[in-house]
C-alpha cells in the first residue's frame, strides 16, 4: 500500500490501527507499505543534508505506520541517478545511502519493521552482486532486499539474483516482461505471457529457502472486474511450478 496515497501520511494511529483490524478481518495481510510520493520529493542522495532529513523524517512515519498494520516491511526506492541526464553518480548515491540509513535502522529494529530496498529502474543497485555488497555492509536484519522479478530483466536475469540474494530476499514482486523485437520496444504484459523464465525464477526461490510473500505488483482495471482473480489464477501456475 502507498503512503501518501491509499494511506494519508498523517493518518491516527487509531485510523491506521482500523485498516489492520480490518485486514485481518478479511483474512489478508498487508505485506509491505511505499511512502512513495514523499520519498521522491525528498531523495535520500540528495546533497542537500536538509532534503536527506526530511526523507528521514519520512521514513520514521513510515516505520511507525508500518508497525500499525502489523506489515513488517518498508519497500524502500534508494534514490535515483535522474532521468535522460545524470544528476548525482554512482558512488556519490551509494556513499550518501550508505551514511544516511544508519540514522534510521535502529528504529527499524526497535519497531520489527524490515527496510526493503529495490530496483526500480532508477539506474541504482543495477547488479546482484551491488544490491549484495549494498545490503551486506550495514549488518542488520532490518535492511535486506525487496526484489522484483520484471524490474531487472532488461540487464540481467532473475534467477541469478535470486541466487546471488538469497536469504536476504524478505518480500518478492512478481509481473511479467517481453522483450521487443526489430523497432518495437519491451513491455509489461499479462503474467505469464512474457519471456521471464518462471519454472527457472521458481528453481532459485526453491534453492534459496524464500517463504515470504509473493505479490503480484499489477495495477486493476475498472473495465474488467475479473482481472484480480486472473492475475490468481495465472500466479497459481506460476507457483505450481516450484
Amino acid at each position: 500500500m502507498r503512503l501518501g496515497q491509499e494511506i494519508p501520511m498523517d493518518s491516527s494511529p487509531d485510523g491506521i490501527k482500523r485498516i489492520g483490524d480490518a485486514a485481518r478481518q478479511a483474512g489478508i495481510r498487508i505485506a509491505s507499505v511505499w511512502a512513495s510520493q514523499p520519498e521522491s520529493q525528498n531523495p535520500l542522495n540528495s546533497r542537500d543534508a536538509a532534503v536527506r532529513a526530511r526523507h528521514l523524517v519520512t521514513l520514521h512515519r513510515a516505520i511507525d505506520i508500518a508497525a500499525g498494520l502489523d506489515c513488517g516491511a518498508i519497500l524502500l526506492v534508494p534514490g535515483g541517478l535522474g532521468g535522460r541526464r545524470m544528476n548525482i553518480g554512482y558512488m556519490e548515491t551509494w556513499d550518501l545511502l550508505s551514511a544516511e540509513l544508519p540514522k534510521i535502522i535502529p528504529y527499524a529494529a526497535e519497531k520489527k519493521v524490515i527496510l526493503t530496498p529495490e530496483e526500480v529502474g532508477n539506474k541504482f543497485l543495477t547488479s546482484p552482486r551491488d544490491m549484495r555488497d549494498f545490503i551486506d555492509q550495514f549488518h542488520s536484519p532490518y535492511l535486506q532486499a525487496h526484489f522484483d522479478v520484471g524490474n531487472i530483466v532488461q540487464f540481467g536475469f532473475p534467477e541469478d539474483w535470486i541466487l546471488t540474494l538469497g536469504p536476504r530476499i524478505k518480500r518478492l514482486h512478481v509481473k511479467d516482461y517481453k522483450f521487443g523485437g526489430r523497432g518495437e520496444p519491451g513491455r509489461y504484459v499479462t503474467l505469464g505471457e512474457g519471456d521471464i523464465d518462471w519454472p527457472a525464477v521458481m528453481a532459485a526461490l526453491v534453492r534459496v529457502g524464500y517463504q515470504g510473500f509473493v505479490s503480484p505488483e499489477i495495477g486493476g482495471d475498472p473495465n474488467d472486474p475479473d482481472k484480480i482473480n486472473k492475475v490468481s489464477r495465472a500466479l497459481d501456475k506460476i507457483l505450481s511450478l516450484a
